[in-house]
């Protein structure tokens, strides 16, 4: 049985939320288990870069993430949801990657599952999510993660236009189902 750990990078029950919940209802229909978390929610300290990761594979703060971190390593693949902001992946979920820092030194996230999501308020020939989207590649491609498959949603701007767009949401579903089970 597959786990999922969907990391939602805004603080609103909008868009990004309602997905993350959509997709949750989806997963569980074929038995996979997933958990969803809001950084933007939780105490979770600024990094410092310190580097002290680097030297004890363990950041110094205690604060929300060490229970992010349990779960990130528990699930067989992690789905990032985010907001479009400035052509960008929203500061919360930037944030969260700074942190995973100790399991980069560590090798940790090497060969895991990534799924990226990125929701723009407008069309795409008016405001692009691609930098988001490259900026969560970017972030993989450095932990040796595995990016399985990316998703773009555009006009979403009210808190609930991603549920419009529910044909899509079951297409989504059923192409992670397929890429975290092989």
């Amino acid at each position: 049985m597959s786990k999922v750990l969907i990391i939602v990078g805004s603080r609103r029950e909008g868009n990004s939320f309602n997905l993350a919940n959509k997709l949750k209802e989806e997963l569980k229909k074929d038995r996979i288990i997933s958990k969803i978390i809001t950084p933007g929610n939780q105490k979770i300290y600024l990094c410092t870069g310190c580097m002290d990761c680097d030297e004890n594979g363990a950041c110094d703060f205690k604060d929300d993430m060490e229970d992010n971190i349990k779960k990130v390593l528990e699930s067989d693949a992690l789905i990032f949801i985010t907001p479009t902001r400035w052509n960008t992946l929203s500061g919360d979920l930037k944030i969260f990657m700074d942190r995973l820092n100790p399991l980069y030194t560590k090798g940790s996230l090497k060969d895991k599952k990534m799924i990226s999501i990125a929701i723009a308020s407008k069309g795409k020939e008016e405001y692009s999510s691609d930098g988001a989207i490259y900026a969560l590649s970017s972030f993989a491609d450095s932990a040796k993660m595995k990016v399985v498959l990316t998703r773009q949603f555009n006009n979403c701007l009210d808190a609930t236009d991603i549920l419009e767009k529910e044909d899509e949401i079951k297409e989504l579903a059923s192409d992670i189902k397929k890429k975290i089970s092989c």
